[in-house]
């Protein structure tokens, strides 16, 4: 039975099969084994729809048509069933999300020589923490999308889980272990036994001791760091004047919240919402930096603004201090940032990180004595910041960093090679 896996992450995904008995992530766009979970819909008619790297840089390249990225994070929220223009018609999320699923599905056809029937799909320990409708609802929801795709036997898989598949297949003895597997959009823990003992068995619910997920990731990151030191330059925290100036009032913070989360960054490119931040402008105590904002999302540069956040973040994890340019946008537009304000924007980030990792030990019943290693995935994982607030918590346990972007997807190839190659 042809058979593939897919980890449909918030900001990448990959998609892989079983090749000579090793699991093999594919390249849907040629030279790169993971691909920006991103779509690009050409206005031009007849123009090809772009996904993955092409998909960044067609929307860099300030191509017409209507970029979307975080597809991931609408699951489980209204938002799925709301439609955005795409091309010469309105798309709702179901549609989009299959349309990028099939593009990764099509290169596993193109490898394999038939198409899949059967998946492996990535999905989180929670898409959310606090609502449990709203997680059963995503789950409901991505089902609902793969059967579209014609994909009858699915096997949604916990990321963490397949990090672990990963990480196990490294290893010589047996090791209880803690996967941290840090994306996009979500945090999941999973308290583990591993080993060339437990390897072969296809039900591995014993060997799993604790799980633990949070509606916590890499984005989140990003929207804070935005949130505290890049929206002031745009209007964040301006006073109104007038009579909502006699009250208090300053700038409505709704408008940055939707900048900052990249799956609703295209609301704010439509006519009604700038309608609304010209009115705003009018009575803002500094009408510049609203008109910048303005100007941002005239040009469709909100998902362009948080890219280059994304760039300085990364750029703090190995310096002490970076500049983000805004000079495409306007002339001389810089600001200094440092490493000491990206960690104390997040600050709460990593306090909640740490009580995760508390909160999986005590469900698993294990003392940080008890665990052989850390083993850390996903892009986040590798920011200093991140592992500093691991180590803090498990100072004396050994930490292993996976492949940031892909441990996952070998693990999702494992798993499907155990649930669906012939015995």
């Amino acid at each position: 039975m042809p058979f593939a896996a897919i980890d449909f992450g918030t900001s990448n995904s990959t998609v892989g099969i079983l090749q000579h008995g090793a699991p093999l992530l594919l390249q849907p766009n040629p030279g790169h084994s993971t691909a920006p979970t991103a779509v690009f819909f050409p206005f031009e008619k007849n123009a090809p729809t772009h996904f993955g790297h092409a998909a960044v840089q067609a929307y860099l390249a300030e191509d017409p048509g209507r970029f979307m990225r975080g597809l991931k994070g609408v699951l489980g929220s209204s938002l799925f069933a709301e439609t955005t223009q795409g091309r010469n018609q309105r798309l709702n999320f179901s549609t989009i999300i299959a349309t990028y699923l099939q593009w990764l599905l099509a290169a596993a056809t193109q490898h394999l020589g038939q198409a899949p029937t059967h998946l492996a799909l990535g999905r989180p320990v929670h898409f959310h923490t606090q609502d449990l409708a709203a997680d059963a609802l995503a789950e409901t929801q991505l089902r609902s999308v793969v059967q579209s795709l014609g994909i009858h036997h699915l096997a949604l898989v916990p990321e963490p889980l397949a990090a672990a598949y990963h990480y196990e297949s490294t290893l010589t003895q047996n090791q209880c272990v803690l996967v941290v597997d840090i994306g996009g959009g979500t945090t999941d823990l999973t308290a583990i036994r591993l080993g060339p003992s437990h390897a072969g068995s296809a039900n591995r619910a014993a060997d799993i001791l604790a799980t633990h997920g949070l509606r916590l990731g890499g984005t989140d990151i990003d929207k804070l760091f935005a949130m505290a030191h890049v929206m002031p330059l745009f209007g964040l925290g301006s006073a109104l004047t007038g009579a909502a100036g006699e009250k208090g009032l300053t700038v409505p913070a709704a408008y940055y919240h939707m900048l900052t989360t990249w799956h609703r960054i295209h609301r704010l490119y439509e006519k009604e919402q700038l309608a609304e931040v010209r009115t705003v402008e009018r009575e803002a105590a500094e009408p510049a930096k609203l008109a910048r904002l303005i100007r941002l999302l005239s040009h469709h540069h909100g998902h362009r603004l948080m890219f280059t956040v994304e760039d300085s973040k990364i750029a703090l994890s190995e310096n002490a201090q970076t500049t983000l340019a805004l000079t495409w946008l306007e002339q001389n537009l810089a600001l200094p940032l440092t490493q000491t304000q990206l960690e104390s924007a997040i600050e709460g980030w990593r306090s909640n990180l740490a009580a995760a990792i508390a909160e999986t030990l005590a469900r698993a019943n294990l003392t940080a004595a008890q665990l052989s290693a850390v083993f850390l995935t996903g892009g986040p994982s590798a920011m200093p910041l991140v592992q500093t607030t691991v180590r803090q918590q498990l100072p004396a346990t050994p930490l292993i960093q996976g492949d940031q972007l892909t441990s996952v997807g070998h693990g999702l190839t494992l798993a499907a090679s155990r649930l669906f190659a012939p015995a």
